[in-house]
């Protein structure tokens, strides 16, 4: 899993909550200050975050805001404390989607969650509930789960082809998905070549021959074609072995 795939789910949660209105992943000050806002909202924010080897996991932090509009007509202490009940019930729910069981196989998520609450924290008159929340997904920091042979690896730019391949042994092929592509894409350079294997983010996909599954592909060496069960997301990360 990638943290696109990370963000994308935290904002399809955010909005699938029916007091959720808006949500937005960034700078929380800017885009409160832009006054195009739709409240009740959800803001992510990410923070320093961690490479693991001992847990085998990239460990990205985020703070998890959820704002509301204060009444002004009853501008009264009792309405600001009913405003920050209802978001902190809002929180929690976000947190309980957060800790659906068919994710866990995808990321895990730390179990204590801080709460702070802010009132007319900015420029307009809202009540703010901010919680941190720790999503781990897998890092397996190993060599060898690099499918190559024969080849100097070499800084690059991310997501770069940056492998240098020695005596044309294998090729080492990056794709990052554009999110236009539907479930294919074609690529000249596998033309009349063999795929050894393909990653899609960090899973190995099987070839088959028809109607591939999640975990499937098909591939046809004279086009350079290969077709996946779904579509390509936006910033998606292929890894191409092949020869």
């Amino acid at each position: 899993m990638t943290l696109n795939q990370v963000i994308n789910r935290l904002e399809a949660l955010a909005l699938s909550h029916k007091q959720i209105n808006h949500f937005f992943f960034g700078e929380i000050v800017d885009w409160l200050a832009n006054g195009d806002l739709r409240y009740p909202c959800c803001f992510v924010e990410i923070n320093k975050s961690t490479i693991s080897k001992e847990d085998k996991q990239i460990k990205y932090n985020f703070d998890v805001w959820h704002l509301d509009l204060v009444n002004v007509d009853v501008l009264t202490d009792n309405n600001q404390v009913d405003v920050m009940s209802d978001l902190t019930s809002v929180a929690g729910d976000y947190l309980a989607m957060l800790n659906f069981s068919d994710y866990q196989d995808d990321f895990t998520i730390e179990t204590n969650y801080d709460l702070e609450y802010f009132r007319e924290k900015f420029e307009d008159l809202t009540i703010a509930v901010r919680t941190n929340v720790t999503i781990g997904i897998d890092y397996l920091s190993d060599r060898c789960a690099v499918p190559a042979s024969g080849v100097i690896f070499e800084p690059g730019l991310p997501y770069d082809p940056s492998i240098q391949i020695v005596d044309n042994i294998v090729y080492n092929y990056i794709y990052n998905g554009k999110g236009t592509e539907g479930n294919n894409i074609t690529i000249n350079a596998l033309i009349n070549k063999t795929i050894l294997m393909l990653y899609k983010g960090d899973k190995l996909m099987v070839p088959i021959t028809s109607s591939p599954g999640v975990n499937d592909y098909i591939f046809n060496n004279v086009t350079g074609k290969i077709t996946f069960a779904y579509e390509i997301e936006d910033g998606q990360i292929l890894q191409i072995i092949y020869r």
